[in-house]
C-alpha cells in the first residue's frame, strides 16, 4: 500500500484577484437593472411612489371613517384597528401596483 495523501482538486479559481474584481464589477454593472425605481415628483422633490400612496391611503382610510361612522356602521365592525389598518393597506398597494407600476 501506497501511504502518501491524495490530493483534493482545488476548488478556487486560478485567475489573479484583479481580473476577478472586474469580472464581479461588470456583472453588478449588467445584472443591476435598466430602470431605476419609480419616483414621483410633489414640489420640485423626487420621492418614492410608495410613500405617496401610503399618504392617500391614509387619508383615504380616514374619509372611509368618516363615512362608516355618518352611516351608522363604525360600531358594528370587527376589532377597529385591525379593520382600518387593513384599509390602508388595501388601498396603498392598490395604488401603488395600479397607478404608480410599482
Amino acid at each position: 500500500m501506497n501511504a502518501t495523501p491524495r490530493r483534493l482538486p482545488r476548488m478556487c479559481s486560478q485567475w489573479s484577484p484583479g481580473a476577478s474584481s472586474a469580472l464581479m464589477s461588470i456583472a453588478g454593472a449588467a445584472l443591476s437593472g435598466c430602470r431605476p425605481g419609480p419616483d414621483v415628483t410633489v414640489a420640485g422633490s423626487y420621492f418614492p411612489s410608495w410613500m405617496l400612496a401610503l399618504v392617500i391611503g391614509v387619508l383615504g382610510t380616514t374619509l372611509f371613517w368618516q363615512l362608516f361612522t355618518r352611516i351608522g356602521i363604525d360600531p358594528y365592525l370587527g376589532p377597529r384597528p385591525l379593520v382600518y389598518a387593513g384599509l390602508i393597506l388595501i388601498i396603498t398597494l392598490t395604488l401603488w401596483l395600479g397607478v404608480f407600476r410599482g
